[in-house]
């Protein structure tokens, strides 16, 4: 009997583990196609949870926009702190807060395109077993973009384009 209520705990312990995972790999994504042109956005992305319901991340990826006559093509990383609060069982609010440094090759332009970005990110989250789904939808933050040939562009941004529309999956492990 001593035995069988060991097992049971010890059970427990480990489903009570992974509710509460400790780790996630995983990425978000974006497609988005329109008379004005395409988008494709890919981060893979992995993190770890530093206290309950705040994890910290890094997503690295590329993303290719051709819009009108820019063809765009760019690859960064974005280290960032990411907040889950939950507002019913399978449905909740997060928020990344993220810094990203970007780089961008623009078709028919020399210089290397920089840019730089520190703020927030909404979006809302759907955990389902050891999976969460994810959409993230904006920025709201500073936004720093060195054209290269002297040319910057600095200051406050609230957007929401193509590639700030993302959907995520995340395995917990």
């Amino acid at each position: 009997m001593k035995k069988l209520i060991l097992i049971a705990a010890a059970l427990l312990g480990c489903l009570a583990a992974g509710a509460q995972s400790r780790h996630y790999v995983g990425g978000d994504f974006s497609f988005g196609l329109s008379s004005s042109g395409t988008s494709i956005v890919v981060y893979p992305e992995v993190g770890t949870r530093i206290a309950n319901n705040l994890y910290l991340g890094l997503s690295a990826g590329f993303d290719w926009n051709n819009i009108a006559s820019e063809s765009d093509f760019t690859m960064g990383f974005a280290p960032h702190l990411r907040g889950y609060l939950p507002v019913y069982k399978r449905f909740g609010l997060l928020g990344d807060l993220f810094f990203s440094s970007r780089f961008t090759r623009r078709r028919n332009y020399d210089p290397l395109i920089k840019s730089f970005q520190l703020g927030l990110r909404p979006g809302l989250f759907f955990p389902i077993g050891n999976v969460t789904l994810t959409t993230q939808v904006g920025f709201f933050g500073w936004n720093a973009t060195d054209y290269g040939l002297g040319t910057k562009n600095t200051g406050w941004v609230a957007r929401v384009e193509a590639r700030d529309i993302l959907f995520g999956v995340l395995f917990n492990l």
